[in-house]
């Protein structure tokens, strides 16, 4: 007798969005993967550097999940504020995000504030 079990896979929806809070703070929400940053990256790339102040935080307390083209996402817009002339610090990083960075050495690079706790 063969037993035959059917799985049924649902495709969950991620999403991630960056709201801006007041001049130069925006927090980032949801999720960073390979879906979600270009997206990301093509709605918020004019506006984010655009904004009038030349000194921009980016509060990462709200993402629930990143992978590393989360920490790609943060290198290109590390690179585009100084483009710009614009300060940029990254506050709050998710501890597996932030693993990522040390590990590939992008924490001594990137402008990271408060190192997630263990």
């Amino acid at each position: 007798m063969k037993k035959t079990d059917k799985v049924y896979m649902t495709e969950k929806t991620t999403t991630a969005q960056l709201e801006k809070i007041a001049s130069g703070h925006y927090i980032l929400k949801g999720q960073l993967n390979f879906e979600t940053v270009p997206e990301l990256w093509e709605k918020h790339k004019i506006s984010l550097f655009t904004d009038e102040t030349d000194v921009l935080d980016i509060d990462l307390s709200q993402l629930e999940r990143s992978d590393s083209s989360g920490l790609a996402l943060l290198v290109e817009w590390y690179r585009e504020a100084e483009q710009e002339g614009k300060q940029i610090t990254f506050l709050n990083l998710p501890e597996q995000m932030y693993e990522i960075a040390r590990i590939s050495g992008l924490n001594e690079i990137l402008p990271l504030a408060e190192k997630p706790e263990k």
